[in-house]
């Protein structure tokens, strides 16, 4: 993705960049709950919805204030339930935030804040690439 050293010439980049690149760029890292030898060589994959992620960076990994929780817990754990490749944040279940009316709202996660603990299996074209089977 560098091709400047120049952190502002990295952000333009990054901001400009066509729709299917931002969308690649939307990736996180593969750590499965449970090992899977076909999944064996991957290290990350594309985010997508269904995918079961776990947050590792920010409020929702281990409580705050902002999310109202107490400090040490257990980090969130849920499926993703919408993308919004122009920010590269995530919506995932239970994620949510309260307003000062007291509304909860959903919490916007940056998809390098999560690893994915388990693929959502559904697409056979998705896991044939993903497992390196079949030409697609």
């Amino acid at each position: 993705m560098a091709k400047s050293s120049k952190s502002s010439k990295q952000r333009k980049s990054q901001f400009n960049a066509p729709m299917h690149v931002r969308r690649k760029r939307m990736s996180a890292r593969l750590q499965l709950d449970k090992p899977d030898e076909r999944l064996a060589g991957i290290r990350s994959v594309t985010v997508r919805v269904g995918d079961t992620v776990r947050v590792v960076r920010g409020d929702h990994a281990h409580g705050g204030k902002r999310v109202g929780g107490k400090r040490n817990t257990n980090p969130l754990v849920g499926k993703v339930v919408s993308l919004n490749i122009d920010t590269g944040r995530l919506v995932i279940e239970g994620a949510t935030s309260v307003k000062a009316d007291n509304k909860e709202e959903a919490l916007p996660i940056h998809c390098s804040n999560v690893v994915v603990t388990r693929l959502d299996e559904t697409d056979k074209l998705r896991m044939q690439k993903l497992t390196g089977r079949g030409s697609a």
